[in-house]
């Protein structure tokens, strides 16, 4: 039987079936697909196995299209990872002196950031403290070498004046071909020729422009002393310096302490004249040959100095400086790092200019300021720093929102106050409406009550009359005919009776003339008589004349409670009661009836009549039923209570005009 053979393949003596399925899927399918009996011939032994079991005997099965799917998305998700891992940038940062300097903690985060910004660059920094540890070149290089040995480094980065004359002696030996940039190397010590593949930014640290600070604040100086170490580095600095300060010869005087151990130092500090102020460079080794950092030694000179110390690096502000014209050193780190992305993405540092930084920044500390007394009005806005927020500053936001919150309620206030007016005016308008619907009923009222008692009563009475005449001239011995005369007479004289009620209910001369209490009494005695009924009234003395208007206003819900008490409760007894009572009339009416649920029966429209009835008048209806316990209603209002003008008026003149003419009311009651 043919057979395909594969190319022999290191397999692990433990390695899994898995493995060796994969390994030699190919042959299998080959052989799966000729339709011949699925085996492998091993390269090395030429021994015939099966495909149902592995190289060691396992018994496998044919590998599926899922598992072969699988393996391909896990390459596929892999290939971009390797592909990073190819391009990878490495880039070296050569520092000199202590990593826990703030200067360095400040630059390396810049770094970190901005490098970091591109997931393929990976960062490494080496510090060089030359201080305290005295390496000279042969060392580091030996040990540079060792550590990054294998390794591509892609840019290498230098941020000081040695660091950089390091790379000009041993760069090309350690890193060959690599691009080199440098950074925080003052514009005097950049070298006239840089290597082709080299370029950098350029510092400028000066130094007159903080004692012209310091002068600017304090006119009155006459001495400016400066401190710096005794290293070589500070050495060539304060040489620096020296050129600057000639400008100053003949308006100040400066005296140079470089030479001196930290506490003789501290010492003098503590003892200069009150005509000065103090420069504070750098203290990387006193005259003893200690070692120090700014970090440790400008703290202790501002706590002892007894003038206002001024400094030269932006790190150094907030450890008791007053200031001074600084180098900003996160600035300058960006512009390094922007500068070493364009070097990576060109691949050479070829052809690209050095840069200079921007001028140095004047920096204050307000809190030096207020120590020394020292005011802040000659000095440019934004300068300062450290100064604590203003009460409008530390609140501005609960201000504004309180503020806001306070308009809004005002807002809402003014809107409630005009829905209010708008209110107290529909309700003013409602009310008169009501008042004028009230008044023009009571005058219909009285119309009617007129027409009836002035007109339909005296005709029926006429009739009256006449019946009766008619059966008094009837002969005496036609007694059928006088008494079919008897009975029509008698229901003209009921009808008669009738209209009087009615005209009397519609408008009661008895409530003008004899007031409410005996107008109430009629109104019991009617019902009582017609509907057979219990209807006991009590009512007490009240020393005060009644308003025409609320006696009508009480008449008018007594009538209508009661006749509601009559159709609706069944009851065969009810009290009325009529009071004064500190200075509030109360009238109560109380049914044993049946009764009604009041919160359902509320808005009815008798009740609701009432309600408006004692509301014109500043009154008041209570009711309290249940069904099955009888109705009780009481209509309240105070005596010294004002009543609207217009309803007052209203009512007035027409209860004044029903009652102009009373005699002869009396007289048609009479016929």
């Amino acid at each position: 039987m043919e057979s395909t053979t594969v190319s022999r393949a290191r397999v692990p003596r433990r390695c899994s079936a898995q493995v060796v399925r994969a390994h030699f899927s190919l042959a299998h399918e080959l052989n799966f697909k000729r339709g011949r009996e699925p085996f492998m011939v091993a390269a090395k032994s030429g021994e015939r196995i099966a495909v149902g079991s592995n190289l060691f005997g396992c018994s496998q099965r044919p590998m599926t299209f899922r598992r072969r799917l699988a393996i391909y998305l896990a390459v596929a998700l892999l290939l971009p990872t390797f592909s990073r891992a190819q391009n990878t940038r490495n880039v070296l940062v050569l520092h000199v002196g202590s990593a826990n300097q703030p200067g360095h903690l400040r630059i390396s985060k810049v770094f970190r950031d901005i490098f970091g910004s591109d997931a393929r660059n990976q960062l490494f920094e080496e510090y060089f403290d030359q201080e305290r540890l005295s390496l000279d070149d042969a060392t580091l290089v030996e040990t540079l070498g060792k550590k990054y040995q294998g390794k591509k480094i892609d840019l290498v980065v230098s941020d000081s004046g040695p660091a950089l004359k390091f790379l000009l002696r041993h760069g090309e030996q350690l890193w060959p071909g690599t691009p080199e940039i440098f950074t925080f190397v003052d514009r005097r010590e950049v070298p006239p020729t840089l290597p082709a593949n080299m370029t950098g930014i350029a510092s400028a640290l000066n130094f007159g422009p903080t004692v012209d600070l310091a002068l600017q604040l304090m006119p009155n100086i006459h001495r400016v002393f400066f401190v710096s170490g005794a290293s070589p580095r500070e050495e060539a600095y304060r040489r620096l310096s020296e050129q600057e300060f000639r400008r100053f010869a003949g308006k100040i005087d400066i005296t140079y302490l470089h030479d001196l151990p930290l506490s003789e130092l501290l010492i003098q500090v503590s003892q200069l004249p009150a005509d000065s102020a103090l420069v504070f460079f750098t203290m990387l080794r006193d005259a003893t040959g200690h070692p120090y950092t700014s970090a440790q030694v400008l703290p202790m000179v501002t706590a002892t100095a007894n003038v206002p110390v001024y400094v030269l690096f932006d790190s150094d502000i907030g450890t008791g400086a007053v200031g001074g014209v600084v180098l900003d050193l996160e600035h300058d780190a960006e512009q390094a790092a922007g500068l070493g992305l364009r070097v990576l993405e060109r691949g050479t540092a070829s052809g690209l200019p050095v840069e200079q930084t921007s001028p140095n920044q004047t920096v204050v500390d307000w809190r030096q300021l207020q120590r020394w007394g020292i005011s802040e009005n000659k000095l440019p806005r934004g300068t300062v720093r450290f100064r604590p927020p203003s009460l409008w500053q530390q609140y501005k936001w609960y201000v504004l929102g309180g503020g806001a919150a306070i308009v809004a309620q005002l807002v809402l206030i003014i809107i409630l106050l005009t829905e209010m007016r708008r209110r107290k005016s529909s309700d003013l308008v409602v009310n008169n409406l009501s008042g004028r619907i009230i008044n023009a009923t009571e005058e219909e009222r009285k119309r009617i009550a007129r027409e009836l008692h002035d007109d339909i009563a005296q005709r029926l009475s006429l009739v009256s009359v006449e019946l009766d005449m008619m059966e008094k001239d009837f002969p005496k011995d036609k007694l059928t005919g006088r008494e079919s005369l008897h009975e029509p007479l008698q229901q003209v004289r009921d009808i008669i009776t009738d209209v009087h009620n009615l005209s009397h209910q519609l408008h009661s001369q008895k409530l003008q003339m004899l007031g409410l209490a005996v107008a109430l009494r009629e109104i019991c005695q009617q019902l009582s008589k017609q509907y057979g009924l219990d209807i006991q009234l009590t009512a007490e003395e009240i020393k005060v004349p009644l308003p025409e208007d609320l006696a009508l206003c009480f008449y008018r819900v007594a009538q209508e409670a009661l006749s509601n008490s009559v159709k609706h409760s069944r009851s065969s007894h009810i009290e009325v009661r009529l009071a004064a009572t500190d200075g509030t009339l109360i009238m109560t009416i109380k049914d044993y009836g049946e009764g009604f649920d009041s919160s359902t029966a509320a808005n009815g429209l008798g009740l609701a009549t009432m309600r408006e009835r004692l509301k014109l008048i500043g009154g008041k209806l209570l009711i309290t039923s249940l069904p099955g316990t009888g109705t009780e209603l009481t209509a309240q209002v105070r005596l010294e209570s004002p009543l609207r003008p217009g309803l007052a008026h209203d009512t007035a003149m027409g209860l004044v005009a029903a009652a102009a003419n009373p005699a002869k009311d009396d007289e048609n009651h009479a016929a």
